[in-house]
């Protein structure tokens, strides 16, 4: 009788029934998940122009842009558009679904804050992300937390909001050389290096994406409030994108911790009291009559009619 030898490298190749996949710990089910946020602002960083910029987020290398919206099988192009108003400029990422309708992607608000700085976030588009998906840039410092009685001083990390007039593009948008870019391609119509792939797995995916995310944090309300009003009536949606990626809201929302509601600080409640009859007179504290003062006592208040 043979005895068959499995290797033990095999058992290795078979996941666990129990294990968690990416897709259950870390796959909210929208679009969005195809698309890096925190990659598109480190493209952002390195890219001189809006047009490098828009170059690099449609290079399959960057591993940034995995969104096919229109459900053709090839990866979409994303078009890259600005506005500027004062000290104020929205980058605009957009795919166009079909010869009629485009739909935003994400959003990039920026903001300049004095005569060397300025900040920026990324908003995710909401028919894509969960709501209010918000990214920014942020950097480590270190600060002194003071210590009581015989403690030393402690030395803490904290995360501190980047200044990004460093990044090349920042400065550009803020520039004389800058002017409004209006990406030139649009649905059926695209730059001749441009090649659409066909989309990553989801397993891939996701592990690739994780280089872009140690800098970059999600926000969880607007700094720049002046870009984003700007940006506000220049929104673009699809209702096609809407109506395909409609069940997959339906199932996120669904699946999202309920709400906490903080704990009541009133003291908890013993035995319930009964209130005593309105007609009953409440019992008052006497106040404390200083010593040699007259006690004086309030006249009764007279039944029927008010006065005249």
């Amino acid at each position: 009788m043979k005895l068959l030898v499995i290797p033990f490298a095999a058992f290795l190749a078979f996941p666990s029934a129990n294990a968690q996949t990416p897709e259950v710990a870390d796959s909210t089910g929208l679009p969005g998940d195809h698309f890096s946020l925190q990659g598109a602002l480190e493209l952002f960083k390195n890219a001189n122009d809006l047009e490098q910029f828009e170059t690099a987020l449609n290079t399959e290398s960057n591993q940034v842009n995995n969104l096919d919206l229109d459900g053709n099988g090839e990866i979409d192009y994303v078009r890259v558009t600005s506005q500027k108003e004062g000290d104020a400029v929205v980058i605009m990422l957009r795919v166009p679904v079909s010869k009629e309708e485009t739909q935003d992607v994400a959003v990039i608000e920026l903001e300049k804050t004095g005569e060397e700085s300025a900040i920026l976030q990324i908003r995710g588009d909401e028919d894509l992300y969960p709501a209010e998906t918000i990214i920014e840039p942020f950097t480590e410092t270190e600060a002194i937390k003071e210590g009581k009685g015989p403690f030393a001083p402690e030395i803490i990390g904290v995360q501190v909001v980047v200044n990004v007039w460093g990044w090349s593009c920042p400065r550009w948008c803020f520039s004389a050389r800058y002017y409004p870019w209006d990406s030139p391609w649009y649905w059926g119509y695209y730059p001749g290096w441009w090649r659409p792939w066909h989309p990553h797995p989801w397993r891939a995916w996701h592990g690739w994406g994780h280089r872009y995310h140690a800098w970059y944090r999600p926000w969880n309300s607007c700094r720049v409030v002046h870009a984003h009003r700007i940006y506000g009536p220049r929104r673009m949606h699809s209702q096609y994108v809407r109506n395909r990626y409609k069940e997959a809201h339906v199932r996120h929302a669904a699946a999202r911790p309920a709400r906490t509601i903080k704990p009541d600080r009133t003291p908890k409640q013993g035995p319930k009291t009964v209130r005593p009859n309105r007609t009953s007179p409440r019992k008052v504290a006497p106040t404390p009559t200083p010593k040699g003062s007259p006690k004086t006592t309030r006249p009764p208040r007279a039944k029927g009619k008010k006065g005249h």
